[in-house]
């Protein structure tokens, strides 16, 4: 069934496995609705939360942070370039921030950081998360947006790789939109499967499927019509860049034929509990290719599409 408009689905698109934490080796098989353009997994790994987002999960407290040095710093760049230019549409200074699924509140609290009395509520399901978030001196809300009870109206919501995580992504958009002052704005970021690297590896376990974490992922106009079908519309659509995705899939290529041969081993993590898988995201070779994975998307975004888009919508 169709994680958005609920119809049969047209047919298989792909099978990945948890190359990227290795929480498990069963096959996950996505499937394409041609109509929504978008791909979604199924059947849903709903109730096994607790066993696809392991302790090492890089948006958790106990997951150890970002990813390495210069490639969170071009992430900090593009999320801050972003950020300044949507002051500039919301004509505020200090917005309102609802920031939804963010752990931690890394994002936000850069963005509190930057001055002129912002202020931010982070909402998270990980309880953890949300004490760094609070310590980071933001709001904290443990649970997830259609948990969220409040009167509290916002500038920006902030849905950063967060609706392909969800069973009902048109529905947390229409919820999203409910917080949203008369004004403002919603600043979405997703996946986009139809992007150079998801053809490529399309049938090689692809970062971009998250495997099993992203339930749906949309296409660049399959994202347009969610977004209206939530009731609102596109203020401004940009392709940004996918290197960690490009990083994670060649990574994660070797990783995929030792768990077939049965030779992998895992190696825990540093401080972290015996057994547990080192996400693909530590190994040593991941920040030069995600720094070449960035280069390429940021150098060739303007002619074709990339695996991550920006999406700022505001009510129709």
């Amino acid at each position: 069934m169709c994680r958005v408009c609920g119809f049969p689905l047209d047919g298989l698109w792909a099978t990945a496995t948890d190359t990227e934490y290795g929480t498990t080796a069963e096959p996950f098989s996505y499937y394409l609705c041609g109509d929504c353009d978008c791909i979604s997994i199924d059947p849903l790994p709903a109730g096994r939360l607790d066993e696809i987002y392991p302790s090492t999960y890089y948006s958790f407290a106990s997951g150890r942070g970002n990813a390495p040095g210069l490639v969170f710093r071009v992430k900090e760049r593009l999320d801050l370039q972003t950020y300044r230019s949507t002051l500039r549409l919301l004509g505020v200074d200090a917005p309102r921030i609802l920031d939804v699924g963010g752990g931690t509140g890394e994002v936000s609290s850069m963005f509190v950081r930057r001055g002129g009395g912002a202020t931010a509520l982070v909402v998270d399901p990980d309880e953890p998360s949300i004490e760094v978030a609070r310590s980071r001196g933001l709001d904290g809300f443990a649970g997830t947006i259609e948990e969220l009870d409040t009167d509290r109206r916002f500038d920006l919501v902030l849905l950063l790789n967060l609706i392909e995580h969800v069973a009902d992504p048109v529905g947390v958009l229409r919820k999203a939109r409910e917080h949203l002052d008369r004004d403002g704005l919603v600043w979405l970021q997703t996946p986009n499967f139809r992007a150079l690297d998801g053809r490529l590896f399309r049938h090689r376990n692809w970062a971009g499927y998250h495997c099993p974490r992203h339930w749906v992922i949309f296409g660049e106009e399959g994202l347009r019509k969610a977004v209206s079908a939530a009731g609102l519309e596109v203020v401004r659509f940009k392709r940004t860049q996918g290197g960690g995705f490009w990083a994670q899939s060649v990574l994660g290529l070797r990783r995929a034929r030792r768990m077939r041969t049965g030779e992998l081993t895992w190696s825990p993590v540093a401080g972290g509990p015996e057994g547990v898988p080192k996400p693909l995201i530590r190994y040593r070779g991941f920040g030069p290719l995600a720094a070449a994975g960035t280069a390429f998307d940021l150098a060739t975004r303007g002619f074709r599409e990339v695996s991550q888009v920006v999406v700022l919508a505001r009510r129709a």
